[in-house]
């Protein structure tokens, strides 16, 4: 006992822990929390005119980041730079083509695969852009597109700038830290960690992670309660949802507290398997056909709308724009740096190339099998009129349409069942990543080849379900959602800069 907590103490003493990060971050969790809890009324309505003000304000360059970013990974890819291997030339990767893919994949995802794939669709149907007919089959086969294309190649281009800047900046300089301000390295600043711009760079990061993580898993509680209520017939509350977020912090707590390589790496892996068994299951037992020709109706549209559909809100007011696609945008722009950093630690002995390929292809491919296959499903649940999904989604609301979805399958509470066990396990897998990233960001020193202490690990893990807890007693979820988009914003201006140090890194001697 006294051993253990001789341990404790050394994890947070000074030699090991900045303290000027460690408590402003403590001290953002603490007031954000108490804003929301003290006063939720006017937390509401002060979070709401924010987001309407960036939205106007900076929705078109959330769009022309994303753009940008798309054919700067483009280019470094195919250009000679793509053979620059992180930590030298000679290095071996640490995991297996499987597993690093699986890491990459579920720590760059969380739950809103599973929360959105499903219904995401039936928002669009009725209220398509380019002149297409509400209710008509484009208006499907274009709502399958926006689903693939907000989750799709250029969503993760918006992760590739960090993921590489702070890749390269990690293994180049041989640093003993592993912080977002890491990532300017390469524009000259040799101790921009120290810095004053540095630390403020890394308490944005701090910012948008907690509004990130309390935004996102806020969402998804209610689905996840909605699943339990049903398979276990007891009343659908705000204690179960409470029960609920105490079991995800439960789980990643215990995954990020048991290290990279038995806990995360293992979840991570079991993770991938149970969602490619899920997918297999509901293409096998439900209308294959219609799934299919839903899926490349799909594909075909994405192809086609692409660029309209990333340029849309540009130049002109676009509504449908502004509610959706910069919305998604921010959220991926909110998580960029976070899954940056945790893909850094994951990804020694690979080049750029695997890497920009990795996120672009396998991060693409993943989110897209979810999408054509559970959303090709339940439109197909529409169209041949076996549940009302967009009728649902009116009436009873996201949650409840997406576990309806789930319960007019074959063997629909063994489905069900792994239904909530892969939201669980994809909110876990983002959510230690998360504990394990921010562990790393408090130290004043960090080793590539040694975890953070894993007492560190834990108690971050408990921290980062805080406001998670204050969103759910507040019980609001579109304040959750807002939140996103709100602390994303400081991000989308050093994104040029990180741009900026990845090409001056690639092209010193």
């Amino acid at each position: 006992m006294l051993h253990q907590m001789e341990r404790i103490l050394n994890v947070f003493s000074i030699k090991n822990i900045d303290y000027i990060t460690f408590i402003s971050s403590l001290v953002i969790v603490v007031s954000i929390t108490f804003f929301i809890l003290y006063d939720a009324e006017t937390a509401k309505t002060i979070i709401g005119i924010c987001y309407d003000n960036i939205v106007n304000i900076f929705g078109p360059v959330y769009l022309i980041l994303t753009i940008f970013s798309f054919f700067f990974l483009l280019y470094l890819c195919f250009s000679r730079h793509g053979n620059y291997r992180l930590g030298g030339q000679n290095q071996i990767a640490e995991f297996s083509y499987f597993s690093w893919i699986g890491m990459l994949f579920c720590s760059g995802i969380g739950g809103g695969l599973v929360y959105w794939s499903g219904v995401e669709w039936a928002y669009y149907v009725d209220i398509p852009p380019f002149g297409i007919e509400p209710g008509s089959k484009e208006s499907f086969a274009l709502a399958t597109a926006y689903g693939l294309f907000h989750w799709g190649i250029s969503a993760w281009a918006i992760y590739g700038i960090p993921a590489i800047a702070l890749s390269i900046a990690f293994y180049k300089y041989q640093l003993n830290t592993l912080r977002l301000s890491s990532s300017l390295r390469g524009l000259g600043f040799k101790n921009v960690e120290e810095s004053l711009g540095g630390r403020l760079i890394d308490l944005i990061f701090v910012i948008t992670t907690v509004g990130a993580a309390g935004g996102t898993i806020g969402s998804y509680i209610p689905m996840l309660s909605s699943g339990f209520s049903d398979i276990l017939n007891i009343e659908n509350n705000l204690l179960l949802d409470l029960q609920v977020l105490t079991l995800c912090v439960g789980l990643f707590g215990f995954s990020v507290y048991s290290g990279l390589t038995k806990g995360i790496k293992r979840l991570s892996d079991l993770n991938l398997i149970l969602a490619i068994l899920f997918l297999i299951i509901v293409l096998s037992i439900g209308p294959t056909f219609e799934i299919v020709r839903n899926s490349f109706d799909g594909l075909v549209y994405t192809v086609k709308y692409f660029w309209d559909m990333s340029t849309l809100g540009i130049l002109e007011k676009s509504d449908f724009a502004e509610a959706w696609t910069i919305f998604y945008w921010a959220w991926w722009v909110a998580f960029g740096p976070l899954v940056a950093l945790f893909i850094a630690r994951i990804s020694k002995g690979r080049t750029l190339r695997e890497l920009i390929l990795g996120m672009l292809i396998f991060g693409s491919l993943g989110t897209w099998l979810f999408y054509m296959i559970l959303g090709g499903y339940s439109m197909s649940l529409e169209q041949t009129g076996t549940l009302g999904v967009i009728d649902s989604l009116k009436e009873q609301g996201h949650a409840e349409t997406a576990i309806s979805i789930v319960r007019t399958m074959s063997f629909d509470t063994i489905m069900l069942v792994l239904f909530c066990a892969i939201t669980i396990i994809f909110v876990t897998t983002s959510y230690d990543s998360m504990s394990f990233v921010i562990a790393y960001h408090v130290q004043r020193n960090s080793d590539q080849h040694k975890d953070p202490e894993k007492e560190l690990r834990l108690f971050w893990a408990i921290v980062l379900g805080i406001l998670p807890a204050a969103l759910v007693l507040y019980s609001d979820h579109s304040v959750a959602t807002d939140l996103i988009l709100i602390t994303s914003l400081p991000l989308i201006f050093i994104y040029p800069l990180m741009a900026l140090a990845i090409f001056k890194n690639l092209n010193q001697k």
